[in-house]
């Protein structure tokens, strides 16, 4: 913002000088018409020594620091010096009006913007009239009564300008002070507003945010208690933003989140739901995240929510035209209803978003919060904040060791290496609960690592037991490799050094991946195996048969087992089907070159028909359940070690 100078018209106002008051300056100061009628004759005689006075008055001025800078360019100081010369004319002018008076006040204000400071003006004026002095001494030295009335004279003439001077840097400063106050101000009230639209509306669509929502809600949630009304807290996700951010550019996507906010906004004022800001009994539209609005409303019943999303349903019907660009929007709704579900707005929120999150769990388009429901979702979060805890400290994690053997010999051929977890508050947590969890919540990867680290020291040290040698007692242990590890380009070079680290070789390992995890990327994952498979690791597809893998893929992937899924092994003496499936899986593995071992066989009489069938392995109850490694080492590979020794 630009700065405003004072006028000399406004300087005159603000100081009160009039041509009467100019007037009784002067009589104050006893110039009289004599006195300036004297100035007036000298003028002629004493403007030969204009140049040699401005030179001194400059002189004298450069000694200092202060104004040195102010007037270090010689086009500044020319500037001034003529200036100067025609100030030195007027000063013995003899006319000392009150347009002489305004134009002393321009001075000062002139002064006070290039940033000369007061005590300027004492030392200026004194410099000049000391020169002044010693000049006029010198041409009047025949006369000196003339010379000090001439003196006396000009003393008052330069106490005249010197208090106008001073007068105008006063006030023009104090304006000056005032005005950067009031800009000071102005920029503040500006910012205030700014940050407040920023802490309370969102800036691509103009609605309330959160915060802001928060507020108006609390307000209504008053109304709700003092009326006995139902308020409803209604979320809407755009499923396909994302999608259309991918596909179409996030342009379009912000474009399309401006043409949803018109609508909702038009929508719902066309039902009488949505009233101002400031008015509590109303309706309230926001934007709570990228995809998520929520409009907060008083209804009879949840059968009334229904009916308001059925209207907004077929509003959006009509598909958008954006950027050129015709998209149909496609939403669901997780609904909480006060006060059955909440008295506060941080409440209601939580429950509405796991309503939200249900709906999409579920598929429905329409969710309404239920209270079992948010329990059990409240338990798995605190499940998954203590798993989350665990892996970091490592602590309650423990690796049980199911052995595989040989099924026409009945030697140990490999362990699969499974992880088990006691929380000092839950006590046990099954695989079941706290895998499924760590998928979900991203965790999984962290468990891979923290499996094969275990796992290669637990290697280590049987090595170094004897228990295990290389090339005479060797068994691999079988790690189990989520679908997200192989989605992380880094997991490869990460394997090799945590097994590095650990001293320990990838040919000592077994990675298994599921069917249906192989088949979320195909090409990326046969890329990744391919790698690690280079590196030494044998590969093992899991739970084979239950997913939908083509035989091109399974081609591809160049595994060395596949294991049958236990659902077709369990039953296999008495189902005719899971006979011929796994028959068939047998089959399928030899042509590729693959081994197969079964997992689940709990009985003999399954292992010897699998054994006939041609399965080259098996896994299950019937040879041992999960052991710890003390429990697997005293069973399985101390007496091995011990064969081999004698």
């Amino acid at each position: 913002m630009s700065m405003r100078y004072p006028t000399v018209g406004e300087i005159a106002v603000g100081i009160e000088l009039t041509a009467e008051s100019f007037a009784l300056r002067k009589a104050l100061l006893t110039l009289t018409v004599e006195e300036e009628q004297l100035l007036q004759q000298v003028q002629p005689r004493m403007s030969t020594y204009t140049e040699q006075l401005i030179e001194a008055f400059y002189d004298h001025l450069l000694q200092f620091e202060g104004v040195s800078d102010l007037l270090k360019e010689n086009a500044t100081r020319q500037r001034l010096k003529g200036t100067q010369k025609r100030y030195f004319e007027r000063l013995l002018s003899g006319q000392y009006d009150y347009e002489y008076a305004l134009d002393r006040l321009a001075v000062g204000i002139a002064h006070q913007r290039i940033g000369l400071q007061p005590e300027w003006y004492t030392g200026a004026f004194g410099s000049f009239v000391h020169h002044f002095s010693l000049v006029l001494q010198h041409e009047f030295r025949y006369a000196p009564e003339r010379s000090n009335q001439v003196l006396t004279a000009l003393n008052k003439v330069v106490l005249l300008d010197a208090t106008l001077a001073l007068d105008a840097y006063s006030h023009a400063a104090h304006n000056a002070t005032v005005r950067a106050r009031d800009d000071a101000q102005n920029r503040f009230d500006e910012q205030a507003k700014q940050i407040e639209q920023l802490a309370f509306y969102d800036t691509l669509t103009g609605l309330p945010n959160r915060n802001l929502l928060g507020e108006l809600v609390e307000q209504q949630l008053t109304v709700t208690r003092r009326e006995q009304r139902t308020l409803a807290l209604i979320y809407m996700d755009i499923i396909n933003l994302k999608e259309v951010n991918e596909t179409l550019g996030h342009e379009v996507g912000d474009a399309l989140l401006k043409a949803v906010s018109l609508r909702l906004q038009q929508t719902i004022r066309e039902m009488d739901l949505l009233g101002r800001p400031e008015q509590a009994a109303g309706g309230a539209l926001a934007r709570i995240t990228g995809d998520e609005f929520a409009l907060a409303c008083f209804v009879p019943d949840g059968d009334a929510v229904l009916s308001l999303v059925s209207r907004i349903n077929k509003a959006f019907a009509v598909p958008f035209r954006v950027e050129g660009a015709e998209v149909t929007v496609r939403k669901r709704y997780g609904v909480v209803l006060a006060p059955r579900d909440g008295d506060s707005y941080e409440i209601l929120l939580r429950h509405a978003d796991i309503a939200l999150h249900q709906a999409k769990a579920r598929t429905n388009q329409v969710c309404f919060y239920d209270a079992l429901l948010g329990l059990k979702i409240r338990e798995r979060a605190y499940l998954a904040r203590r798993l989350e805890a665990a892996l970091v400290q490592g602590k309650g994690l423990e690796l049980r060791f199911q052995p595989q053997t040989c099924l026409a010999t009945g030697q140990l051929c490999g362990a699969e290496v499974l992880l088990r977890w006691f929380d000092a508050e839950l006590g046990w947590v099954s695989p079941n609960q706290f895998i499924p969890l760590a998928e979900e919540r991203g965790l999984i990867d962290k468990i891979t690592r923290k499996v094969l680290i275990m796992a290669g020291h637990q290697r280590r040290v049987w090595q170094e037991q004897g228990l295990l040698v290389p090339g005479r007692i060797q068994i691999k242990l079988a790690v189990n490799v989520s679908a997200r590890d192989l989605d992380d380009s880094r997991f490869a070079n990460d394997l090799l050094l945590l097994l590095a680290e650990e001293g320990v070789s990838p040919s000592d390992f077994e990675l298994e991946l599921t069917e249906t995890g192989l088949m979320r990327h195909p090409e990326d994952a046969i890329n990744m195996l391919h790698h690690l498979k280079q590196k030494g690791f044998a590969l093992a597809i899991d739970d084979f048969g239950t997913g939908h893998s083509s035989l091109n893929y399974l081609k591809d992937i160049d595994a060395d087992l596949l294991k049958i899924d236990m659902s077709f092994v369990r039953n296999l003496d008495r189902d005719a089907a899971n006979r011929a499936i796994v028959q068939t899986i047998i089959a399928t593995a030899q042509i590729f070159g693959m081994k197969t071992l079964a997992e689940g066989i709990e009985n003999e009489a399954i292992a010897d028909e699998l054994k006939r069938m041609g399965c080259d392995y098996g896994q299950g109850y019937c040879f041992a359940r999960p052991l710890t490694a003390k429990e697997f080492e005293q069973c399985w590979l101390s007496g091995q070690a011990a064969d081999v020794m004698a």
